[in-house]
Parts: C-alpha cells; structure tokens; sequence
C-alpha cells in the first residue's frame, strides 16, 4: 500500500505549501488504483470470512430408546 501512503504524503505536503492545485501523472494515478483496489478486495475476503463465522449451526443428536 505504498501508493497510498504517498498519495497521503503528497497530499499533506501540498497542503501545507497552500497549493490550491494538485496533480499527479497518469502512472501515479494507475498505482494508487492499483493499491485502493487491492484494499478493497482484502476488505471484502475479510467481511466474507467474519459472516462466515457469525452463522449459526445448530446439531440435533437423538440418541434413540435405550432399553
């Protein structure tokens, strides 16, 4: 997730300059896709293995007539 640490970093620093502006090269841009969607698929597997989790199995065990 480095992309998006620079993106930050850029970022907080053109804000301090008082940069109205901010650009950034089209590779730049396609990088920091790149780690927003790996985020987003990590973040999507995650909430699939916690619902997974959070099912309920319920277990009927009948032990029959004992005689």
């Amino acid at each position: 997730m480095i992309h998006i640490q620079r993106f930050i970093e850029r970022l907080q620093g053109s804000d301090a300059r008082g940069v109205r502006d901010f650009s950034m090269s089209m590779s730049d841009a396609k990088n920091l896709h790149a780690d927003i969607t790996r985020l987003l698929l990590q973040y999507q597997e995650l909430q699939q293995q916690t619902q997974s989790r959070d099912e309920v199995i319920e277990v009927q065990i009948q032990g029959g007539g004992f005689r």
